[in-house]
């Protein structure tokens, strides 16, 4: 039996009935201010907390229209509000992936650095600092900062090197590439801290929460795999890897190479793509032009294609049941709201490439759907550890009141607490449904030899749409296209990698000021 409004209407109406009804009125009064409080917190408590997807609704129809520059007007002056709020960082991620998308590479490039400075802040906060986890024994999860998941910090630097490349200021570039590196390989470190500050709060509360025990449960364990059997549908990549943002890298230091390090580096990140992707025709070829290179022959003229399309995964609300009595007595099962993730599968799954006289189609570089999928089921026991703890003192507090109003000569007062205290929970329950919803479902690509008049056609399977291009001067040029979905306009932009093939690593001018900033930012992290 679940804990719910329903429950207690039913129980006021059904009892009473019969009994003096002066005694009953003055029984009212005495407990009502008690009660009325508990009713105007949850009042005002339901009223501040709008869903993210609620707040954002606007700017999403913008984005999944393609209306990248309406899109971007509506978002940059609510981003500013948000910007020293708990949402801080889910604002500015969100727009600094507008503001690119609307060709505002500076603009967009400072707002990621606004959510960089802001997560780092957290990060370091986190490692000395505690108190924070707190608050969700107060309120729920949506009280706590945004930190940003691991998905997002990659793909924040992923992005910031992209818009460096098109301004061709490689060696920000370069900086945001290796910073982006050292993310993943901290994000299990990170997630792990997560965990244990979690089972931390919960022994501040003077509760173990045995996970164990609660998928033990038939109710809890019923609810839960109907709410998330779709999380197996998907092959994960490596923990917290990202293979368009190693792809990148292993592009950059192939074409922007300074010596012989850079190269090998090079050579290493496509084989890491390579195992990620499976076996290859695109990352083969790269694999012989990099081997070439190290060998001191010039690249070949060469264009990528990158295709960013669709809409990553929204998050939505269900209610699951918490066997709470297992925690703390006297407290039934009590409904509590969680994340699920919610696909959005409006997209074009392939692009066909028209080039001298041939045809190449794109292949799928990286899943984001899989690799945000692997992340929540990483944190989907935090989320649980943390919501059940949350639950359970509010819970425990509401059994208490009712207790304490009601008595053995105050029923009714005392059910008027627990409806009271139902609403309260209803009004302050609600599952974290903040997450970066304008990446992309799927990053896809292809490569071939650079026609000599420089035009291709980019062809929508299933659809009328055909979209010339010509390709910037340069040996090595990137085509970066992006859709939403199966419908919207296709939006083309280039950069080039480099400019000259004969062009000499040797000569090349190293920054080493910049180098050596990017790797200190790391440190710092």
């Amino acid at each position: 039996m679940s804990f719910s409004i329903g429950k207690h209407i039913g129980l006021l109406h059904g009892r009473g009935e019969g009994r003096d009804s002066m005694n009953v009125v003055q029984k009212k009064r005495r407990s009502w201010p008690q009660v009325a409080f508990v009713v105007w917190m949850a009042g005002w408590l339901g009223t501040g907390c709008a869903s993210y997807n609620k707040q954002t609704k606007e700017i999403n129809r913008h984005w999944e229209q393609g209306n990248f520059q309406t899109a971007a007007k509506l978002i940059s002056p609510e981003a500013e509000n948000q910007r020293k709020t708990k949402d801080a960082v889910i604002w500015t991620l969100e727009q600094g992936a507008v503001l690119r998308a609307a060709g505002k590479l500076e603009e967009s490039n400072h707002a990621f650095d606004i959510a960089e400075n802001r997560i780092n802040h957290l990060e370091q906060k986190a490692k000395i600092k505690l108190s924070r986890e707190t608050l969700a024994s107060v309120t729920n999860l949506t009280a706590l900062p945004y930190e940003g998941y691991a998905y997002d910090k990659i793909m924040m630097n992923t992005y910031k090197a992209l818009n460096y490349l098109e301004l061709g200021e490689y060696e920000e570039a370069r900086i945001e590439l290796n910073r982006a590196y050292e993310r993943q390989k901290e994000a299990v470190y990170i997630n792990a801290a997560r965990i244990e500050k979690a089972q931390e709060e919960g022994r501040m509360q003077n509760m173990r929460v045995d996970l164990e025990k609660i998928h033990r449960n038939e109710v809890f364990r019923n609810q839960y795999g109907n709410a998330y059997s779709n999380l197996e549908r998907f092959e994960g990549y490596a923990d917290y890897v990202n293979p368009l943002t190693v792809y990148l890298d292993a592009l950059f230091f192939m074409t922007r190479a300074t010596g012989g390090s850079d190269l090998e580096r090079s050579r290493k990140s496509f084989e890491r793509v390579l195992g990620m992707t499976g076996e290859n025709t695109f990352i083969r070829q790269d694999l012989e032009m990099v081997q070439q290179t190290i060998e001191g022959h010039p690249m070949q003229p060469t264009t990528y294609i990158i295709f960013e399309t669709g809409l990553a995964p929204e998050r939505e609300q269900v209610r699951i049941d918490l066997p709470l009595f297992l925690i703390t007595p006297h407290v039934p099962y009590v409904g509590a709201a969680f994340p699920q993730l919610r696909y959005r599968d409006n997209y074009i799954r392939s692009l066909t490439v028209h080039h001298d006289k041939e045809t190449d189609s794109t292949l799928q570089l990286s899943n984001m759907d899989a690799i945000i999928t692997r992340e929540f089921k990483n944190v989907l026991p935090l989320i649980i550890t943390k919501t059940i703890i949350a639950s359970a003192v509010k819970a425990g507090s509401v059994y208490a009141a009712s207790t304490a109003i009601g008595g053995k000569d105050n029923r009714t007062a005392g059910i008027m607490a627990a409806f009271a205290g139902a609403i309260y929970e209803v009004a302050v329950n609600q599952a974290d449904l903040r997450t970066w919803t304008t990446l992309p479902k799927e990053f896809q690509f292809c490569r071939f030899p650079t026609p000599e008049d420089r035009k291709i056609e980019l062809i929508v399977s299933n659809s009328l749409q055909r979209t010339p291009v010509t390709i910037n001067e340069g040996t090595v040029t990137v085509v970066w296209i992006k859709a939403v979905n199966r419908t919207s306009p296709l939006l083309v932009r280039q950069f080039t990698l480099l400019e000259n093939r004969m062009e000499n690593i040797a000569d090349r001018p190293t920054s080493k000021a910049a180098a050596s900033r990017g790797m200190s930012d790391e440190n710092r992290i």
